[in-house]
C-alpha cells in the first residue's frame, strides 16, 4: 500500500501521542493533555503517505465505566479513515507492569471496534529506550501471563519505538514494513479463503 492508515489506541500515560509524533516525524499530537476527540494527521515518510489517528486515551478500567463520548470517539476513529485503518497500533510502555486490569481494559475497549479488530492489531511498545534493543527483545520474548496473552492476541506482531530518538527514521520505516506485511498477509488469506 502506498498509503498506510493507522489508528493509535491505548490507555493514559502510555506514550500514544508521542508515538504518533515519532511515526509522522512532526509534532502534531498534543502530549501530556487528555484529548477528548480523535485527531487525524498525515505526512510522507520514505515515499509512503502515512495517516495516523490519535484517539482519546482510556483509563485502565473496564470499558463499561468509560464515558459514552470516549467510546464514540474510538468508533469514529475508524470512520475517519474512510475504508478503515490498515492497522490498529495498541501502544503500551515497554517494561511497565501489565496486569489483569490492563488486559480487561484493552479487551473491552477493542471489542467496541468489531469482531475482527485483533486481525488488524499490533502492539507498539513505547519507551524503547528503557531497556536497550537487545534487552527489549529478550523482555518481550520471555513475556508471561497477561503480556503473553496480549502478544498471542496480536499473533506476536509487535514493534518497539524509542520516542526519545525522533530522528531515527529507520525505526519508523521498519514499523511501516511490518504493517505492509500484515496487509499482504490479510490479502493472501482473503484470496486463499473458501469460495462462497
Amino acid at each position: 500500500a502506498d498509503h498506510v492508515k493507522i489508528v493509535l489506541l491505548g490507555g493514559r500515560w502510555g506514550g500514544k501521542s508521542s508515538s504518533g509524533n515519532t511515526i509522522l516525524n512532526k509534532e502534531v499530537f498534543v502530549i501530556g493533555e487528555h484529548i477528548e476527540v480523535s485527531v487525524m494527521e498525515t505526512n510522507k515518510i520514505a515515499d509512503t503517505l502515512v495517516t495516523v489517528v490519535d484517539t482519546p486515551s482510556w483509563n485502565w478500567v473496564p470499558a463499561e465505566t468509560s464515558s459514552d463520548e470516549l467510546k464514540q470517539e474510538l468508533k469514529r476513529s475508524v470512520e475517519m479513515l474512510g475504508e478503515g485503518p490498515h492497522a490498529f497500533l495498541l501502544v503500551y510502555p515497554l517494561g511497565a507492569a501489565f496486569l489483569k486490569r490492563h488486559k480487561i481494559a484493552i479487551e473491552e475497549h477493542l471489542e467496541l471496534l468489531g469482531a475482527d479488530v485483533w486481525d488488524h492489531t499490533m502492539v507498539l511498545f513505547s519507551r524503547g529506550d528503557w531497556l536497550g534493543e537487545v534487552t527489549s527483545e529478550q523482555h518481550i520474548q520471555e513475556a508471561k501471563g497477561e503480556l503473553k496473552w496480549l502478544l498471542d492476541q496480536c499473533k506476536n506482531r509487535y514493534h518497539v519505538l524509542n520516542n526519545k530518538v525522533k530522528t531515527d527514521e529507520m525505526q519508523v520505516i521498519e514499523l511501516l514494513e511490518k504493517i505492509q506485511r500484515m496487509i499482504r498477509g490479510k490479502r493472501k488469506r482473503s484470496m486463499d479463503g473458501p469460495i462462497e
